[in-house]
């Protein structure tokens, strides 16, 4: 299955500390903030503060827009995000944001790293890019601009603020993307166990 996501697909959903709100992009399965296998989603974040938990899921969070955030994670020494930056953590961990100068926008993945295991990465594209993935379901979420996609032959276009959703039982498949102006674009994999 293969399918275009646009803003009237996501989902608004209250964060579970009650502190904020997610632009839920895609899911597993299910409803609310518990039942899912993996989930994708941006938030606004405006003011420092601790994180959600997620029990038994193990996440993926970055800086979309803005200037960046510190995390301080569990006793660790605190981790800084700048933008396309990334960072993974348990969803159990104690976690507490500050903003570096204003309000972001970030990036989750969210997974039951029982079921999956994600990789995530930032695509930077003025030309052709092509790649391999053996991922049973990806995501490419387009920033802004017009990004042409090619899954095994068939073509997609994505607009600003779209994801495409792959889902594929045969794997591997070959994805070919280009721009026509230089512009980035997120890749999300979810391989199963």
């Amino acid at each position: 299955m293969i399918q275009i996501l646009t803003s009237q697909d996501y989902k608004k959903m209250p964060w579970k500390n009650g502190q904020g709100f997610t632009l839920e992009l895609a899911r597993s399965h299910g409803e609310g903030l518990e039942n899912f296998d993996w989930r994708v989603s941006i938030a606004d974040v405006k003011l420092a503060g601790p994180f959600s938990y997620f029990p038994n899921k193990q996440r993926i969070i970055g800086v979309l827009e803005g200037s960046g955030m510190v995390l301080q994670i569990d006793n660790n020494p605190p981790v800084s995000l700048l933008q396309k930056q990334f960072h993974a953590f348990h969803g159990e961990s104690d976690v507490y944001a500050e903003l570096i100068n204003e309000a972001i926008r970030d990036f989750n993945v969210i997974y039951n790293p029982e079921k999956y295991l994600a990789r995530l990465q930032w695509v930077s594209s003025e030309s052709v890019t092509s790649w391999i993935s053996h991922g049973h379901c990806v995501l490419i979420f387009n920033l802004q601009g017009k990004l042409d996609v090619q899954v095994d032959g068939k073509h997609w276009v994505l607009n600003d603020f779209e994801t495409l959703l792959v889902q594929k039982e045969s794997v591997p498949a070959q994805y070919i993307a280009s721009a026509e102006l230089f512009g980035d674009f997120c890749v999300i994999e979810l391989f199963e166990r």
